[in-house]
């Protein structure tokens, strides 16, 4: 029987640096020829562990390093298969592999010092991270890098090699050290790690010993510790078992000479008397080389604790300062000072002369602490500076209430913090500044022509209490509360009891200017107001003047930019921001205009405190208290970032602590509040024409009398009641009235646009629906567009051409809250639909007929009804709105004529209908 000739193969072999492995293929699938050629190869456990891959094109097998080095080292002679090598680089894979092999076999290899000499990390710990050379010269630089990486593989493949490296890294701590940081030569290295020979039983190290008490000398000395910690002995007296090591002894401590030179001892073993100046470089410098360096160190067991503490100052507040004493003072200054660190406390004397004594280590009760001469001048200046100048109450009241949230700042060599000490009287004027219903009242005065609810009397007496002591105040109330009216019964109350030689300043929104006016008008007759806007508003002395002569001075944001020289020359009796989040961006030139304004006292309004992020609310509390919330990169490190980016509740709990005093908001839900709420309120928003309105409005006004004055009877009524339409749609917006197909700059073209845009932000930003009336298709169909890209979300829109499927289908929708903003033609919508999700009701033209505004309000404000319903009309100032709005309130038989329509107007003469038509002057004069 012959014998069957063995199948050849022709391989080739490839190393990649990318994946640190070799592909082995061939131009035949892989299935046909890798379980013949590795049959005896134990490391692939035969040839079943491989997996197959597509590299360049075709099948390959990939082989680890180790798993190669044994495949081309011990291939045997005789197999399933005869190979042939494809090219040069395999065929030499081979004789490199025997090379490598049999310096393994033969132990002629040892760790790359000059590689470890080279690291600036510690990836030595780890066995695959070592590199290895040979001690004979290598055929190819390739086998240095297979080499190492080999011997990595196997270690990391053999779990009693693993754990007899781990061994040698944990006996020796140079192992693991920093290599540029090693002071001996390679022998000296290879004896630490035990490769040559049998490893030392112990390391070489340094024990510091601090003084005795009736001594000032520290010792430092060389010892000795066995691997397992089980004894330390001095380097002088050499343990018997330990002295064939003498030499090895020797040439540690003379590389440990060579790390830090200034500790050399001449003739023996390293014994050193420290002072406290070598002692503290020692420990704060030199200790941390060699520990880089894989020195075992041996150090007083206080060290790690005392080099963590930091300095601080402490300043209890004296008992002579009472509540009664603050008011007015924005500084303290009778503090008892001390020093802290390490839990001892230092009295000022103390603290005094031990800094005379320019010692950084100082033994203090028996305990040793570090004072650092450069930090104490720095606390000594602190507290000179604070004794001189006063620390700010505000830093008093913040201190307190964080450390009722176990909130500090951290200190850092740059930052000695005060942390302040308050006496029982102090806590006392804290917890009731936390606790509104505790607060003093403040008696409304005579000269307020309202009747407040019981919290909206709490909110007034809030504000006093803070103006007592110089806090600004931030009153938050949800819309429909009543910020306006608490405010001016504030003003009222400021004028009674204090009389004051400057008057309040108030800056609002263009659009809210005249809500202001009527408000003021309607609550304090007798408050003196000078509304500083429009294009012939006062400038320089006439403003002077002008103000001198008012209680009350109103202006815009954007007036308190362009006219600030003229309104910093007051020190205002108070500085109050309606609309409070227009100075959110804090780095506008608006905000900063209004933080240099001077005020005895600074109120924001704002239903919205924070509408994106917190540095909103920051720059609110900086206009109202400058520096309590820290500076802006101060506020985004310790609470902005921390509780946006992290969601830290223990710095949302502290920030809470902090501006809870200081900003007082109810909502509608709250149980205090809704005993004391209507179910309906009516408010009405006044807003001013823009130039181009006004202009629209006189132009129409004027061609219009002027053609009736000419006309019959019957044309001069169609004339009027044709112009009476188009005053409506002037005061809604230009681009109705002009018919614009695709208007442009909406917002800014009107007034009462824009206030309806600031309310629905509000509305929406309190998860609240509204529906808004308008009597006009197209007014309904431009602020459905606006509105829909403003909020991104939809907007129903109600009209007459709504077939009835699709109408109760929007209903649907509105009633489940899937779209909170419904807009209706007041004659689509005004009867017979059921919308009581509604809590806001936005009416945003006049009928002039309030019993069809009536039965529009009451698709909201019906049975079902379970929530407070807020009702805005929103009125042109100067204008036929107002001025027919005036009569309604005044006159009710005035009023019953007119609920029978227009046509009452048509019947006036030409002067009676000229003098309800005119523009006001102060319309006139502010656009």
């Amino acid at each position: 029987m012959m014998e069957q000739a063995l199948q050849t193969i022709t391989l080739s072999c490839e190393w990649s640096e990318e994946r640190q492995c070799f592909w082995l293929s061939s131009s035949a699938p892989a299935a046909s020829w890798a379980p013949l050629v590795l049959a005896w190869h134990e490391e692939t456990f035969y040839g079943t562990l491989i997996d197959a891959v597509i590299v360049h094109g075709r099948e390959a097998v990939r082989l680890s390093p180790w798993q190669a080095l044994t495949f081309f080292a011990l291939r045997p002679s005789v197999s399933l298969m005869a190979i042939q090598w494809k090219d040069e680089f395999t065929a030499q894979l081979e004789a490199w592999a025997k090379h490598i092999w049999s310096e393994l076999c033969e132990r002629r290899f040892r760790p790359d010092f000059s590689a470890w000499k080279e690291s600036r990390s510690t990836p030595w710990l780890e066995a695959q991270h070592t590199r290895w050379r040979g001690l004979a010269h290598d055929p190819h630089p390739f086998v240095a890098t297979w080499r190492s990486l080999a011997i990595a593989d196997w270690l990391s493949r053999d779990p009693e090699l693993r754990a007899i490296w781990q061994e040698i890294v944990h006996a020796n701590p140079a192992i693991a050290a920093r290599g540029d940081q090693w002071a001996g030569g390679e022998d000296d290295w290879l004896e630490q790690i035990g490769w040559l020979g049998e490893r030392p039983p112990f390391t070489v190290g340094l024990r510091l010993i601090e003084p005795s008490e009736d001594s000032d000398s520290w010792t430092l000395e060389a010892v000795l510790i066995a691997v397992d910690d089980s004894i330390i002995a001095p380097a002088s007296q050499i343990p018997r078992a330990w002295r064939p090591y003498e030499q090895s002894i020797a040439r540690a401590i003379r590389r440990i000479e060579t790390i830090i030179p200034w500790l050399g001892a001449e003739g023996g073993p390293l014994l050193r008397q420290l002072s406290d100046e070598q002692a503290w470089r020692f420990l704060s410098e030199e200790s941390l080389k060699l520990t880089e360096a894989g020195v075992r160190l041996l150090l007083p067991d206080w060290w790690h604790d005392i080099r963590q503490a930091q300095l601080s100052i402490k300043a209890k507040l004296s008992p002579s300062v009472r509540a009664e004493s603050l008011f007015g003072l924005e500084r303290l200054s009778d503090f008892d000072w001390r020093v802290a660190t390490n839990g001892i406390e230092l009295t000022e004397e103390e603290f005094a002369a031990i800094a005379e004594q320019k010692r950084r280590l100082i033994r203090l009760r028996g305990q040793w602490i570090i004072l650092d001469p450069a930090l104490v001048r720095r606390a000594q200046a602190l507290m000179e500076k604070a004794k001189k100048e006063g620390v700010p109450i505000h830093d008093v009241v913040a201190q307190t209430l964080l450390a009722e949230a176990d909130e500090r700042d951290e200190a850092t060599d740059e930052h000695i913090p005060i942390h302040i000490d308050v006496h029982r009287q102090f806590r006392a004027f804290i917890r009731q500044l936390k606790n509104i219903d505790e607060l003093p009242a403040a008696p409304v005065p005579p000269s307020f022509h309202g009747v407040l609810r019981p919290y909206q009397q709490r909110g007034v007496g809030w504000l006093a209490f803070l103006r007592r002591f110089g806090f600004g105040a931030c009153l938050a109330d949800d819309m429909g509360l009543g910020k306006t009216v608490q405010l001016l019964a504030y003003l009222a109350y400021v004028k009674e009891t204090e009389r004051p030689d400057a008057p309040a300043l108030l800056i609002c929104p263009t659009s809210v200017i005249g809500n202001w006016q009527k408000e003021c008008a309607r609550f304090i007759p007798e408050l003196r107001v000078y509304t500083h806007h429009g294009p012939n508003r006062a400038r320089n002395d006439a403003f002077l003047q002008a103000a001198g002569e008012a209680d009350l001075v109103i202006t815009s944001y954007s007036l308190a930019h362009l006219d600030e020289d003229d309104l910093k020359q007051l020190h205002w009796h108070a500085v109050c921001l309606d609309e409070a989040q227009n100075i959110k961006n804090a780095q506008t030139k608006q905000a900063r205009a209004i933080r240099r304004l001077r005020a005895k006292h600074k109120i924001a309004l704002s239903g919205t405190p924070v509408e994106n992020r917190l540095n909103e609310l920051w720059s609110i509390f900086h206009f109202l208290n400058p520096g309590y919330l820290g500076n802006a990169a101060q506020f985004e490190r310790r609470f902005a970032g921390p509780i946006e980016k992290e969601g830290d509740a223990h710095k949302k709990a502290a920030l809470q602590a902090l501006i809870r005093p200081f900003l007082l908001r109810r909502t509608k839900t709250d149980e205090t509040v809704a005993l004391n709420l209507p179910d309906k309120i009516e408010q009405k928003e006044y807003c001013p024409l823009t130039a181009e309105q006004a202009a629209l409005y006189e132009q129409l006004v004027n061609d219009t009398l002027e053609r009736a004055k000419a006309a019959s009877p019957f044309a001069r009524r169609g004339l009027i009641l044709q112009m009476l339409n188009g005053i409506k749609q002037i005061c809604d917006h230009p681009a109705l009235y002009l018919k614009e197909r695709s208007p442009r700059q909406l917002v800014e073209r009107s007034h009462k646009l824009e206030k309806l845009v600031e309310l629905v932000e509000q509305i929406r930003a309190n998860d609240e629906s509204c529906l808004i009336f308008t009597q006009y298709v197209r007014m309904g169909e431009m602020i459905q567009a606006l509105l829909s890209d403003l909020f991104d979300e939809p907007v129903l829109f109600l009209n007459g051409s709504v077939p009835k499927p699709t109408r109760d289908r929007m209903v649907d929708e509105f009633q489940a809250r899937k779209a909170p903003i419904f807009l209706l033609s007041l004659k689509a919508g005004g009867t017979g639909l059921n919308l009581t999700a509604a809590n806001h009701v936005i009416h945003f033209d006049r009928w002039w007929n309030p019993a069809v505004e009536n039965q529009a309000t009451d698709r909201a404000y019906r049975i079902g009804q379970t929530k407070f319903v807020h009702v805005h009309k929103l009125i042109t100032t100067g204008t036929i709105e107002e001025k027919i709005d005036e009569m309604l309130e005044q006159k009710q038989a005035l009023a019953d004529v007119i609920t029978e329509g227009e046509t009452w107007i048509t019947e006036l003469s030409d002067d009676e209908l000229r003098g309800l038509l005119a523009l006001s002057t102060a319309v006139k004069g502010g656009v």
